[in-house]
């Protein structure tokens, strides 16, 4: 790959993680942002010399386009972030994703650039938010970034505080790197350490797997911790698993004893933050019980208003938490679909089919992180569904789930 085109994919790379959710992407309009990324998507797919793509990738680009198509029908879809960051990214980076090489190559730019900024947020978060040995650069109140009731001291435009927590004993500032909330470090993160785990071919860096985990223990984000435990667990299943000492004996005993952690994590965030958990619960309840009252279409396009009804108690100023909640509340089938289907697709290929167990878990992973982060309007998320899209039309036993889906 020469230099223009790997360079390209840093930079595509670089603006769909500043774009999901970062202090700098509340602060300069969104628009610089998700017009730049679908410019650079568009110059990568023309300077790509073959595009190997067969006819069930027309198809599903053609199925895409034409149901969120009728979603401009309501008004509320018909929105330049919606079109940009949703309707467009996706059939593009499909495309772009029929070279194979092309997912690695942008997978490794992402995993290169989030141990960046993990690195840098851990400097920040002793230096600054702990020892106070740095000062912030910058502060923006919750007005001026309207995100929530947080407001933020910034520090360079790399690293800033807007969080506080109390979790596992801790109490104080949480390191949410640049992004504005830690569900946003946990999702963006989670990816990376994920290719690093299960998809770069010269095998996991150990000081990457380092920064990246101290990075989501420093997060206290529930939602990390345990996808921290899951994923390195399944690394060091794939490793031993013949081993029949590890399988009869020490399986088991990792097993309880993850188990056993896991539950604590859940019990200390629902005693320590137990607004959080319920807000969130709240949220997810909501955001369906609206969808069964709006199959088709949903509400529209980030029409908070149109789930709030359905909330079992009121909140100021209340958002929406859930990512999977919101696309199936605000489009309906004609958008929750192309985000359940590689759910349900994942969930029937996992067990039976071990050899494409990396793919799968990287759908169901993502899956899981949709239903706890609500990042359905940033072009990563967009480009995560592609991701897994390609995964199950480029794989025969794929094929064979979608026709049982089917039947």
């Amino acid at each position: 790959m020469n230099a223009l085109k790997r360079g390209l994919i840093y930079i595509l790379a670089f603006f769909t993680i500043l774009q999901c959710y970062s202090l700098l992407s509340l602060i300069v309009p969104n628009r610089y942002f998700y017009l730049l990324i679908d410019f650079v998507l568009l110059i990568l797919l023309l300077y790509e010399k073959k595009i190997n793509a067969n006819n069930n990738i027309f198809m599903i680009i053609i199925a895409y386009w034409l149901s969120l198509s009728l979603l401009f029908s309501n008004g509320y879809f018909r929105n330049m972030e919606f079109l940009f960051s949703v309707f467009l990214p996706f059939p593009l980076f499909l495309l772009f994703s029929c070279n194979r090489r092309n997912v690695l190559e942008y997978m490794a730019a992402y995993a290169n650039i989030m141990f960046a900024l993990s690195a840098i947020s851990l400097f920040f978060f002793t230096f600054g938010s702990i020892l106070k040995i740095i000062q912030p650069t910058g502060f923006y109140p919750y007005t001026e970034i309207e995100w929530g009731r947080n407001d933020y001291f910034d520090y360079y435009h790399v690293y800033c505080e807007g969080q506080t927590v109390y979790a596992l004993g801790y109490s104080g500032i949480r390191n949410i790197a640049l992004f504005v909330e830690g569900p946003m470090l946990t999702y963006t993160l989670s990816f990376a350490l994920y290719y690093e785990l299960f998809f770069r071919e010269q095998g996991a860096r150990k000081l990457y797997l380092i920064v990246m985990v101290a990075t989501i223990i420093t997060s206290f984000s529930t939602t990390g911790l345990l996808i921290v435990i899951a994923l390195l667990y399944l690394r060091f299943y794939r490793v031993l698993k013949n081993n029949k000492f590890f399988k009869y004996l020490l399986q088991p005993i990792i097993l309880f004893m993850l188990a056993y952690v896991g539950i604590y994590i859940l019990k200390d965030k629902f005693a320590s933050n137990v607004f959080s958990a319920s807000a969130r619960t709240d949220d997810i309840l909501s955001s369906f019980k609206c969808f069964f009252d709006n199959m088709l279409m949903g509400v529209g396009y980030q029409n908070i208003d149109g789930i709030s009804p359905y909330r079992l108690f009121n909140r100021a100023n209340a958002g929406v938490s859930t990512g999977i909640g919101a696309i199936v509340a605000y489009g309906g089938v004609l958008w929750g679909i192309w985000h359940i289907v590689p759910f349900i697709i994942g969930i029937i290929s996992y067990i039976p089919n071990p050899k494409q167990r990396t793919q799968t878990g990287f759908i169901i992973m993502a899956s899981a992180l949709l239903l706890v982060t609500v990042v359905q309007s940033r072009i990563l998320c967009t480009i995560i569904n592609s991701i897994s899209w390609s995964f199950i039309l480029k794989n025969a036993n794929f094929k064979n789930n979608m026709k049982i889906l089917r039947s």
